[in-house]
């Protein structure tokens, strides 16, 4: 099955049958077409073609980019490209076909692609769970460990939560958080305290505070003295979790926001802020001290996520004029929300786009206030943006691929459809389809 999908669409680097270039002809036509059958190379031809007859409008582009994430996700192979389909998660409606195609065959990427599929509601969980419960491979064993979400199920997920593959596990947990079964609690705070992964640790506390009681708050206390940021932030959330904000994690919220520092603490104010309750007030305060004389890394959280209120939009206002140019830019981008101070705030963010980039910390700034500026619809960076489509720096690329779409220039995007990385040509066309196909 495996060779069969293959042929079907081959990566960019490998030449195609006669026989697919002759089904091909009577599918899309160029670019689209080149994009599912022909190399890279006339791919680029045919993108720069349509652009100089103006024929890539957004439909077209939207057609392009369908074309190109089919391509990809089906020519995937290995780790890489396990990894690449991954982040084809917020376009699967759009790709649905393409990826139940994929899926079918026995490969690494396949599990991902069947991993994303079940996660989407279009796989049956039971069906998968008993499918791929003693799979040899971890890849099909995390689409079991996801699969079992039932109260039934709970021997299997504990099982899982062991299981040598980081993958699998860190399925088990994702199942157990929507489970929230009291008999796993244990099984859960061990393996918070002992996993040798730190996203598995981090996916373990959540679960934990999805179950709650105050054994549950009290244990996951005992391990914030040790835990790292990482660690910390995933204990906010757990406190934050119904289940255990009601049993004591309201009050471990509340200690945690006072007595520390870092991000954990920053987070922990927030989750007291934006629940309206009688901490609220006082959290609030906390952000904007945060924001007026934390760390960089606290002022870029408490910026960030501040519920917005009168006092809030003054301490933004202040950043915004007396802040580094990167935290400048964050409190210029929260402000661009601020009907009565979105002017301001868009002439700031074209003042440090204006300014020439003195040191990495400033050339951060631009780079982000141009972000901003498109997102806000802000014409005045779509030049820069034409520069950097077609820049050396991988992240700059896309970046300007984006801010394309947001301005509504699909076409000169479409630039990025082509670009010689996979990942990224991968990122546009789910960038442009997840933006599209709810519209559609």
């Amino acid at each position: 099955m495996k060779l069969r999908v293959r042929r079907v669409l081959a990566p960019f680097t490998r030449p195609l049958c006669l026989g697919v270039l002759f089904i091909a002809a009577c599918g899309p036509k160029p670019p689209a077409r080149t994009a599912l059958v022909g190399s890279l190379a006339d791919l680029k031809r045919d993108i720069a073609s349509a652009q100089q007859a103006g024929k890539l409008d957004r439909d077209e582009v939207v057609e392009l980019a369908r074309a190109v994430g089919e391509r990809e996700l089906t020519s995937a192979e290995g780790s890489g490209g396990a990894s690449r389909v991954r982040s084809l998660r917020s376009c699967a409606r759009p790709l649905r076909s393409a990826m139940e195609r994929r899926a079918r065959a026995e490969d690494e990427v396949a599990a991902e692609l069947t991993l994303i599929l079940l996660e989407t509601g279009v796989l049956d969980r039971p069906a998968s769970l008993n499918r791929y419960a003693r799979a040899e491979q971890g890849a099909w064993r995390a689409v079991a460990a996801r699969a079992a979400v039932r109260s039934i199920d709970t021997d299997m997920r504990r099982a899982y939560f062991v299981d040598p593959d980081q993958r699998v596990r860190r399925a088990a947990f994702a199942s157990a958080l929507e489970a929230h079964e009291p008999a796993e609690l244990e099984a859960l705070l061990e393996a918070a305290r002992v996993d040798p992964d730190p996203l598995a640790r981090s996916a373990a506390v959540r679960a934990v505070g999805s179950i709650g009681s105050e054994r549950a708050v009290l244990a996951l206390k005992d391990m914030w003295a040790r835990a790292d940021d990482l660690l910390r932030i995933a204990i906010v959330d757990a406190w934050s979790a119904p289940a255990s904000f009601n049993t004591g994690g309201a009050r471990e919220l509340t200690l945690a926001a006072e007595s520390g520092t870092g991000l954990a603490a920053v987070s922990a104010s927030y989750a007291l802020a934006r629940t309206g309750g009688v901490e609220a007030v006082t959290s609030n305060a906390r952000l904007r001290r945060n924001i007026s004389d934390g760390s960089d890394d606290e002022k870029r959280l408490a910026l960030s996520v501040a519920p917005l209120n009168t006092e809030t939009e003054i301490a933004l206002a202040q950043a915004a004029k007396e802040a580094s140019p990167e935290m400048r830019v964050v409190a210029l981008t929260r402000l661009l929300g601020v009907e009565a101070r979105r002017a301001a705030a868009l002439r700031g963010l074209r003042e440090v786009v204006a300014l020439k980039a003195g040191s990495e910390s400033e050339a951060r700034a631009r780079t982000e206030a141009i972000s901003a500026l498109a997102s806000a619809g802000d014409a005045s960076v779509h030049a820069t943006l034409l520069e950097n489509v077609k820049g050396k720096d991988l992240s700059t690329r896309a970046r300007a691929a984006r801010g394309l779409t947001n301005l509504g220039d699909y076409g000169n995007a479409a630039t990025a459809l082509a670009d010689d990385d996979a990942n990224l040509r991968s990122e546009v066309a789910c960038w442009v389809l997840a933006r599209e196909t709810p519209s559609r």
